[in-house]
């Protein structure tokens, strides 16, 4: 097997592997809504109760009546429950009326959010395939991983807040496309790095929020500072928010917008016809 087949074929198990994480209760379609629940009594449309932060953290009370239809454990609410962000604290599912789910989410288990699934969501319903570049070696390309000269952070904005939030860049990624070097801001998420851009396909022919790359730092294909390694933009991957408005998604800073188009990658999310969800 040459490399380019190991690679297309790497490709190929990816595109499966993506479009199965479509599928589901927790697909990033099925994302309703979601919001922080810092004030008590908070009102978190379209899920029904007024919702507080629980003493001690961990988690959200929810005040409801019977008749607005939010059942924990089986049990309809009538009176206050709580909803926990761990498994090992108590339930962590709310069910509602509409068939709609809540559950609790925290970056880091200090505050805490409600987020509303909907397995019947529209965007899901009408959701049938990522649309994506054809494979092309020719963006399997070198790539340069090298520290930062100094210290910085960068200024990163998101989908639902425009304010920018100041990110730790812990690496600059120097990729060299034919033969001209473009410097890219890396963060770390999720032991990766993550490096969202945008091009000139984006809102032409890719989602107009942009894409991202991620290189992993952890298991058999970990990348480190102080590395050459080839990237394979083929693999670049849809922001969540171009899978519902709903998600929050941090946005690629000026630093990484780039002065080419990438014509590789995934396009955004498509319905039957091949139409963009967001045309329909």
């Amino acid at each position: 097997m040459t490399d380019l087949e190991r690679l297309r074929g790497e490709w190929s198990a990816w595109r499966i592997e993506r479009a199965a994480q479509m599928t589901g209760p927790r697909s990033p379609l099925a994302f309703v809504w979601g919001a922080h629940v810092t004030e008590p009594n908070t009102v978190v449309p379209p899920a029904p109760g007024r919702w507080s932060p629980l003493d001690g953290g961990r988690g959200l009370r929810v005040t409801a009546e019977a008749s607005d239809g939010i059942s924990i454990n089986g049990e309809a609410v009538d009176g206050t429950a709580e909803l926990y962000w761990l498994a090992l604290d108590g339930p962590t599912t709310a069910s509602f009326a509409d068939g709609s789910e809540g559950v609790v989410f925290s970056y880091d288990g200090t505050k805490f959010a409600l987020q509303v699934w909907d397995a019947r969501a529209e965007r899901l319903q009408r959701f049938d395939h990522i649309d994506a570049f054809p494979y092309d070696a020719r963006w399997v390309v070198p790539a340069r991983i090298k520290e930062p000269e100094v210290s910085r952070t960068v200024a990163i904005s998101h989908y639902r807040d425009p304010r920018p939030v100041e990110v730790p860049v812990v690496a600059e990624v120097v990729l060299t496309v034919d033969e001209r070097y473009y410097i890219l801001q890396a963060t770390e998420h999720e032991d990766a790095l993550s490096i969202p851009f945008r091009d000139e396909t984006s809102e032409s022919s890719s989602h107009g929020s942009g894409r991202v790359l991620r290189l992993p730092l952890t298991g058999p294909d970990a990348v480190k500072v102080g590395d050459v390694a080839f990237v394979d933009l083929n693999r670049a991957t849809l922001l969540p928010c171009a899978f519902s408005p709903a998600w929050n998604c941090p946005l690629p800073p000026a630093d990484n917008v780039l002065p080419l188009a990438i014509d590789a990658g995934e396009k955004w999310p498509a319905d039957a016809a091949g139409q963009p969800l967001d045309l329909g």
